[in-house]
């Protein structure tokens, strides 16, 4: 899911989605990546976040998701 789209950004789209079916797998695709961002996506129920120029993450992320787990590059350096 992009987190910029017309009407609703992916955050609200999440909580929209994940109120419905919290078992939903989302991962957040961003052209602006923050520690912010990150925090907010997972009280939204989302459970991975790439960055849009770093597009070589997306496989890894999917999988990481298929795997029941979470993915959040910023994440990493804590």
């Amino acid at each position: 899911m992009d987190f910029l789209m017309p009407e609703m950004n992916g955050l609200e789209a999440a909580r929209r989605l994940t109120r419905s079916n919290p078992n939903i797998l989302i991962l957040m695709i961003t052209t602006d990546p923050s520690t912010e961002l990150e925090r907010e996506a997972k009280r939204a129920g989302i459970r991975g976040m790439c960055a849009k120029d770093e597009m070589h993450c997306l496989v890894d992320a999917i999988d990481t998701l298929l795997r029941g787990k979470t993915y959040f590059r910023l994440d990493s350096a804590a």
